[in-house]
């Protein structure tokens, strides 16, 4: 197989693949999980997110395979995306005359089963194919083909939240109408086809496409968790937005209660986690008055307490604060025994919610969001570390009431 067989639109094609900038990035552990769930599934050894180039095949995941990428001339899912609304399934390599003396099946890996479906783009494009691998010949049953498709669309669905962000961080302050488009496109393009994935993959697990062994149980699990998390990464990317178009107009001032705050947010904590954690918190004696609105202060703090669960050890113990700072502000103080944040992210921690999770565990989008709302109610918002922990914190100005 020397000639390539172009797609009949591949230069719309390419151009749609490019604006993913999504080739030769590193492993990420979104990715990594599908193929991984992929291969259990259907019971290969060998699993792999593909991207297919003008002349390559490259694999953004791969389960089973040591190879970075290969030659766009030899790649079984370049045939699959030249009918890109169908699995491509090769049951028996040496029997395809299309494949039988393909150097991939006659050396190594020795692909004798290939099962892989395209990844299509909500303009129709095909990018590459999430596919199956096994030395063997061998059949998908019904059930393990459409986990297939299921799960490529979960891939597609992070893609999509890639190009996006890209898309948002071309943004200026006079660009709100291009804000609104991105908004729609969100909703339309990625909360609604993971809601879809989400009713899927529930009932994958209660036994609707057969019955689930324990392992499937757990890796299923797994992904229903990561697309769990995706939605909650959606949902906080359009927050984001509004508070860029909005900033302070909707906010609702009224005197905040510390302690109803702080209790409800440790309530919610510990109501969604298994392993409970042992947070405090301390309320300063004659504090001054400060007024915010509460549900969006509650949920600067909420951000704050899951970004020190996350990376505090579980025996250990996080503490929350309110003091007087100064005579005109009140600190807010988050404290956890993590080893600290390294230098670098500490300094754009607050203000580049494009790059996602960080090291430790940090969620940057959260973080970014914090940052907007402190903003809004004439706050600041901060981390420091030490060798013994990390404390997030932010200000509030005292209100100055009439007499």
């Amino acid at each position: 197989m020397n000639e390539i067989i172009l797609t009949n639109n591949e230069t719309l094609r390419l151009q749609a693949l490019r604006q993913y900038r999504i080739l030769d990035t590193i492993c990420e552990a979104a990715f990594d999980d599908l193929t991984r769930l992929s291969a259990q599934i259907c019971g290969t050894p060998i699993a792999l997110i593909s991207l297919i180039d003008e002349s390559r095949q490259w694999f953004k995941s791969k389960v089973g395979l040591d190879t970075e990428s290969t030659s766009r001339d030899l790649a079984f899912c370049a045939q699959a995306i030249l009918q890109p609304h169908d699995t491509l399934i090769i049951s028996d390599t040496l029997l395809d005359p299309r494949f039988a003396t393909n150097p991939l099946v006659t050396s190594d890996p020795y692909i004798r089963f290939y099962a892989g479906t395209p990844l299509i783009t909500p303009e129709g494009y095909a990018l590459g194919t999430l596919c199956v691998i096994d030395h063997v010949p061998r059949q998908l049953n019904s059930e393990q083909l459409e986990a297939l498709q299921v799960l490529s669309r979960q891939v597609m669905a992070q893609l999509e939240l890639k190009r996006n962000f890209y898309k948002l961080q071309r943004i200026t302050s006079d660009e709100h109408k291009q804000i609104e488009y991105l908004i729609s496109a969100l909703s339309h393009d990625l909360r609604t086809p993971l809601l879809g994935i989400r009713g899927a993959l529930y009932a994958m697990l209660g036994g609707a496409f057969g019955s689930v062994s324990d392992t499937w149980k757990d890796v299923l699990e797994d992904c229903r968790q990561a697309n769990a998390d995706l939605l909650k990464f959606v949902e906080a990317l359009l927050n984001v937005s509004r508070y860029k178009t909005e900033v302070s107009k909707t906010l609702k001032y009224e005197i905040l209660n510390w302690k109803d705050i702080f209790v409800e947010t440790i309530i919610r904590t510990n109501g969604i986690r298994q392993e409970k954690s042992v947070i405090r918190y301390k309320i300063a004696s004659s504090l001054p008055v400060v007024c915010g609105d509460a549900l969006e202060i509650q949920r600067v703090v909420q951000t704050l307490i899951d970004n020190a669960v996350k990376a505090n050890n579980p025996d250990q113990e996080i503490t929350l604060e309110v003091a007087l700072f100064g005579v005109e502000k009140v600190k807010i103080s988050v404290r956890c025994n993590t080893l600290g944040i390294a230098p670098l992210d500490n300094e754009n921690l607050f203000n580049n919610f494009i790059q996602g999770r960080g090291r430790n565990n940090i969620d940057k989008l959260g973080l970014y969001l914090c940052l907007q709302i402190v903003e809004a109610h004439k706050g600041t918002i901060n981390v420091e570390n030490t060798v013994e922990g990390t404390t997030f914190w932010f200000t509030l100005p005292v209100t100055l009431l009439k007499s």
